[in-house]
């Protein structure tokens, strides 16, 4: 069954979030939502040509859903943890900024973007202001037709700011040798006493792979279309309503085979 969704809009001025509920609050427009202390909540975001502010206190965790969101940027404030799943089908230029204020703060990301003859952009900047503190961000990008993205990834461990670890992984898949992707992984490290990685690739799919499928009967479209659907089938298996999987999971099908 598909859980109740209703409109942040409708939390009043104050834009609190203080009691768990079985329900997912849409982000439509630009707002300032604050999730308290020992809450747990799932957000949905829209937003298109908006700022977007959300505070998370200590003990509250939050999954946060971004979905074909538009110019839009984000700004977390995280005592607490937030979980970030984005799955991008629009031509977009993305600003998202976490800092990371108290122990146990923690910041994770999953962003699947696809860019289908359009420039699309991805600036995260994520500042651990605190000790003991955790942010992981994992991108993926397919380009095809001519498409361009654009990965900016920057983490910043602050001096003092002990047993803190970043984690950062972009991957990028140029399906033709019109399309362009750029992946720039940046760790601002001021403390021995952390954790920090990053990795970056980009390649094309394997042909090794495209030829396997293809001699147990696929031709090339059918492969090709396959090995994608096992890339994206993780992000939109943890959209949290059957109705806005199946609505996803359509409109990444008609995407990638125009």
């Amino acid at each position: 069954m598909d859980k109740k969704i209703i409109l942040a809009s409708n939390l009043g001025q104050r834009g609190i979030i203080d009691k768990t509920l079985d329900v997912i609050y849409e982000i439509k427009d630009s707002i300032n939502l604050t999730i308290k202390d020992g809450v747990f909540a799932n957000i949905l975001d829209s937003t298109c040509n908006s700022d977007v502010i959300i505070n998370v206190e200590k003990n509250a965790s939050v999954n946060y859903y971004v979905l074909n969101t538009k110019n839009t940027k984000k700004v977390f404030n995280l005592s607490g943890e937030l979980n970030l799943l984005e799955i991008n089908l629009d031509e977009t230029d993305e600003n998202i900024k976490a800092n990371l204020l108290n122990e146990n703060a923690t910041f994770n990301v999953k962003l699947l973007s696809f860019s289908n003859n359009f420039n699309s952009k991805y600036s995260f900047y994520v500042s651990h202001k605190s000790g003991k503190t955790f942010s992981k961000i994992e991108n993926v990008g397919v380009a095809l037709n001519g498409g361009n993205l654009l990965f900016d990834v920057t983490g910043k461990i602050e001096k003092g700011m002990k047993a803190s670890k970043a984690s950062q992984i972009s991957r990028g898949v140029i399906m033709d040798d019109n399309s362009n992707i750029i992946i720039n992984p940046i760790l601002l490290i001021d403390e021995y006493d952390c954790f920090a990685n990053h990795g970056a690739a980009i390649g094309k799919i394997n042909d090794e792979d495209l030829f396997y499928l293809m001699s147990r009967g696929l031709n090339k479209n059918e492969a090709f279309l396959l090995m994608l659907q096992g890339m994206i089938k993780p992000y939109v298996d943890s959209i949290p309503t059957d109705s806005l999987r199946n609505k996803i999971n359509a409109e990444v099908l008609s995407f990638i085979t125009r």
